[in-house]
């Protein structure tokens, strides 16, 4: 059954019938608890054996794969749907997923004492397979020709196809499996029919390819319809194939990407042993092509999540008489979990908060997108700042789950008395340098647990900003910090740099980044970084 599943969160959404409606309201099928997610945001609709996923006029708009669509679009398995802060894959789930339309998968015997298996090609050690020059330079520029101008994944399988009917003119079928990194099962990508108007299905044996795969040799089977590792009841005699070969395509070190199968019904140009020698090479270049694809793939998701990103980070600084800001924000990785705002609030008031989900990557970057419209949202709507963190902490628990949790810390400034009120849910707590130097934690002892672990209550505590304050609120990427001797930079550093220096938000910040800067010598930064300061005029 196809299914919405959810990347980074448990939820899966089937989709039955006539489609789904995705939207924040409760009459959806799949209801999306994001503020920037239209009541009704998108709709998948059926259309046959597809399925379709189209915009209803979102605010914000759809994406798909990154890509914002304007039009119905077509969904295939794999492609994640992104509602900013939400991301959805499109599968199509069930045990018999792997099959897919188009496949014959045959349940049969051990490959052990199967004689007609005529030989084995060992995929791993081709520069020892004999074969011609001409005939290794041709499946190489073959490939080379056809797989260039594409690195887009879900035309590689049927190019790799297209090349080897090139190759093996005797060939009457072949198809593509590539398995899924996220499951382990292979999936059919791509089947072709030297026949234009054929319509049987290739006949697969699980044990071919599982012994494939497994031993990373390329097969060659003289005569299929003796095979006993085909049911011969089945599609083998129906289809009347003469001979298989059936290889794995591998990744270094011998990482299996996936399964090439060609077969024959002729009984005049059944597939040899020079055929397998140049398959074997021609897999190589195949799984050379897939995994630059997949690479491709990777980076693209990774470009668009961190634009994503960055769209939920301010990209301005409040302008607030008598107050100053500074911020300063980089990821460990290209993307990252840290997170910083600033709120306007009713009441002459501003929030500046600051967060860091726990890990790194899209799980936490996808997290931190969650979190950022969460935190608008219970701030808008609770005027006691203790009370909307403890509803921010509600809306977060599903989200982060079991094994995520999230450090946050908030204060909101009233913009006319210059008085501020704090929470703190498990962050490093704000430092304050007042104008004569001196530095004090701001409610050390008032901290409660991290958001997204169980229900608790928190505490607000209040401070006055004074003429000549400045307050810094970092992420522990600035504690954490490591020189090459593997020591931390610490609190007690941080303090003391705060200390001397200059008593204005940028200049101190500066000074902070580049004690940081010096104390880690080159070394890579292992976790996010975020640092906001805001200083009061003295």
């Amino acid at each position: 059954m196809p299914v919405l599943r959810e990347i980074g969160g448990p939820h899966v959404y089937p989709l039955r019938g006539a489609g789904a409606i995705i939207g924040r309201s409760p009459d959806c099928d799949v209801v999306i608890g994001v503020r920037k997610v239209s009541a009704k945001h998108a709709r998948i609709a059926q259309d046959g054996a597809q399925f379709f996923v189209e915009d209803l006029g979102s605010s914000n708009g759809t994406f798909v794969n990154g890509r914002r669509i304007s039009s119905r679009l077509v969904l295939r398995p794999g492609d994640r749907l992104e509602l900013f802060g939400v991301v959805l894959e499109y599968q199509v789930d069930g045990a018999d997923a792997g099959a897919g339309p188009g496949f014959t998968l045959i349940e049969t015997p051990a490959v052990a004492g199967t004689a007609s298996v005529m030989s084995a090609v060992d995929v791993t050690d081709v520069a020892r397979v004999s074969v011609a020059p001409e005939a290794k330079l041709r499946a190489v520029l073959e490939f080379s020709r056809n797989l260039s101008g594409t690195l887009d994944l879900k035309e590689v399988p049927q190019k790799i196809l297209e090349s080897l009917f090139a190759i093996f003119p005797q060939a009457d079928r072949g198809f593509v499996l590539l398995r899924d990194s996220g499951t382990g099962r292979l999936l059919p990508k791509a089947v072709r029919h030297r026949r234009p108007n054929a319509i049987e299905s290739p006949a697969i044996s699980r044990t071919v390819l599982d012994h494939a795969l497994k031993t990373g040799h390329a097969l060659l089977s003289a005569d299929a319809g003796l095979d006993e590792r085909f049911d011969t009841s089945q599609s083998v005699r129906q289809h009347q194939i003469r001979s298989i070969m059936c290889v794995p395509m591998l990744a270094p070190p011998a990482e299996a990407l996936g399964v090439i199968q060609l077969d024959t019904q002729s009984f005049r140009s059944p597939f040899e042993q020079d055929d397998l020698d140049v398959f074997a090479i021609a897999a190589l270049q195949a799984a050379r092509a897939v995994e630059l694809a997949r690479l491709h793939l990777e980076r693209r998701d990774l470009e668009a999540a961190t634009q994503i990103q960055k769209s939920f980070l301010p990209d301005q600084r409040p302008t607030v008489p008598g107050l100053h800001f500074f911020d300063h924000y980089v990821a460990a990785q290209q993307i990252g979990g840290d997170y910083f705002d600033y709120i306007r609030l009713p009441g002459d008031r501003l929030a500046v908060a600051v967060g860091d989900v726990a890990g790194k990557g899209v799980p936490a970057a996808l997290l931190m997108a969650r979190l950022s419209a969460e935190v608008r949202f219970s701030l808008a709507a609770e005027p006691s700042l203790a009370i909307a963190v403890q509803n921010l902490n509600v809306a977060l628990k599903r989200a982060c789950g079991e094994d995520r949790f999230i450090t946050f810390v908030v204060i909101v400034i009233d913009l006319t008395t210059f008085r501020l009120t704090l929470v703190n849910a498990g962050h490093l707590p704000p430092l304050r340098r007042a104008a004569d130097g001196s530095i004090d934690l701001l409610g050390d002892g008032s901290a409660g647990i991290p958001l997204g672990i169980f229900d608790q209550q928190y505490e607000e505590v209040g401070v006055e900003l004074r003429p000549g304050d400045t307050i810094i609120l970092a992420t522990d990427g600035v504690t954490e910090a490591r020189n090459p001797d593997n020591d931390l930079y610490g609190m007690e550093r941080l303090r003391a740099t705060l200390a001397s220096a200059p008593p204005d938000a940028d200049s101190a910040s500066r000074a902070v980044l580049d004690d940081v800067t010096i104390f880690a010598g080159g070394r890579a930064a292992g976790d996010d970084l975020t640092l906001v300061c805001v200083s009061r005029d003295a």
